[in-house]
């Protein structure tokens, strides 16, 4: 504990502090005075920074890691005594590290996302209930994204920003060649066998922490069985060994084969930039990646962000169920510890980030898809993003977040295996449907 400074007693209170009780009241003298001190100094003991509040989150890069640091210190700022120490870690480690703590050890405000993932802390009474806190900031925060915290009706965060998959392309690279945005996977073939004739590989793709490769075989799976294809899986409705899974597979394997992607791609990082650098430097001229590769790309190249990009949506496939419109998306949102040792201020910090008009401006100026509705859209790419997002006919919440934690792994483990050729499609269906079996 911090002292308000030294506290001097006069003699004269001591001398009349004498006799058979001098020492009981001396003590209580003593700690009334002390007391005193403290509560001068900041109404609270400890003075101004008796308070601390951790914040973790994933975002190392200027796009939203330098809006949030800011975002914190204005709440500090309205909260005087409060302090907010910030942890940032990269995507995958954060989400091992999460894992393994517990009790005091959780942070008090964390990133996290929707779906089987939140739903997994949530189920054994480590995220607070916001509901009451994000029903009186309803109007400021954008209902379909708060629905994607809710379980069993209750609220267990607060949506910060959203993305969607996009299926980014090197204009330049385009435009050299005469070649248009894939709209079918017949359009793919055409494109990728000129750019592979050009010595330029179709795809980026650092496929080392899973996630990024199995966005390829999520989408191939959508357009071949319809754009709730894996939520009908989740239900029992289909089956994770339906033939739909094991075309998805196949197909996947193929594209493999052909060249599509680097060699190696599952040794490749995305957290470290391989593949960006790849899109960057033209050896690659498309990129499969979540709308958060905005916010990156232009910090990290905004001369390639401004005038190199384009956005566009994944094709569809001959005689398939599923429309271009049908899209993959979740959201970031920042949830409290329910064991945190000051769950209301840690409330108050997450709802503030969530709702802050200048921070969530900051972002949507970066590239980035703001969870907040009714902020000025400057960014012509964010503008092309959100009305993908809006005239979309179908949102898929990304499937390592839907489904369990444990059923999510296999999913990632058996994609990164096809891209591998380490498993056959019906071995990696099989996988996906025997873990199903044992939740």
């Amino acid at each position: 504990m911090e002292h308000a400074g030294s506290v001097n007693i006069p003699a004269k209170t001591i001398s009349l502090l004498k006799g058979v009780f001098m020492k009981k009241a001396l003590l209580l003298a003593v700690a009334l005075i002390m007391v005193a001190g403290m509560v001068s100094a900041g109404g609270q003991p400890g003075g101004s920074s008796d308070l601390t509040l951790n914040l973790w989150h994933i975002y190392a890069d200027q796009s939203r890691g330098v809006p949030i640091e800011q975002a914190a210190r204005r709440f500090e700022q309205a909260n005087p005594g409060v302090r907010v120490e910030i942890t940032t870690e990269a995507n995958d480690p954060y989400k091992m590290i999460l894992r393994t703590v517990s009790g005091s050890d959780f942070p008090d405000v964390f990133h996290s996302w929707g779906g089987g993932w939140l739903q997994s802390f949530v189920d054994v009474g480590q995220v607070a209930d916001m509901t009451a806190e994000v029903a009186a900031v309803g109007n400021q925060l954008n209902p379909a994204l708060v629905e994607m915290v809710r379980f069993n009706g209750r609220t267990y965060g607060v949506p910060y920003t959203a993305g969607t998959t996009i299926l980014y392309y090197n204009r330049d690279i385009f435009a050299r060649y005469g070649l248009q945005p894939p709209q079918t996977f017949a359009d793919l073939e055409r494109v990728s066998q000129v750019l592979i004739s050009n010595g330029v590989i179709p795809f980026a793709l650092a496929n080392l922490t899973r996630w990024p490769g199995a966005q390829h075989f999520v989408h191939l799976a959508m357009r071949l069985g319809g754009g709730d294809i894996f939520l009908r899986a989740q239900n029992g409705q289909v089956r994770f060994d339906d033939p739909i899974f094991v075309r998805a597979g196949e197909m996947l394997q193929d594209m493999v084969d052909r060249g599509w992607f680097p060699t190696g791609m599952n040794a490749l990082n995305w957290d470290t930039g391989q593949s960006r650098i790849m899109f960057y430097n033209e050896q690659a001229a498309m990129l499969l990646q979540t709308g958060g590769f905005m916010g990156t790309a232009r910090t990290e190249n905004r001369d390639f962000y401004d005038n190199k990009l384009g956005l566009t949506l994944y094709p569809t496939i001959a005689g398939g169920a599923g429309q271009r419109t049908d899209m993959l998306a979740g959201l970031n949102a920042f949830s409290v510890s329910a064991q945190s040792r000051n769950v209301e201020m840690a409330k108050r910090l997450a709802i503030f980030l969530g709702t802050d008009t200048q921070m969530q401006q900051q972002v949507m100026d970066n590239g980035i898809i703001a969870a907040r509705p009714g902020l000025q859209l400057n960014d012509p790419h964010v503008r092309t993003a959100i009305e993908q997002l809006s005239n979309s006919s179908n949102l898929q919440n990304y499937i390592d977040q839907t489904l369990s934690t444990a059923l999510a792994d296999v999913h990632l483990s058996t994609t990164q295996a096809l891209f591998g050729r380490t498993m056959t499609p019906l071995q990696a269906a099989q996988a996906m449907q025997r873990a199903y079996e044992a939740e």
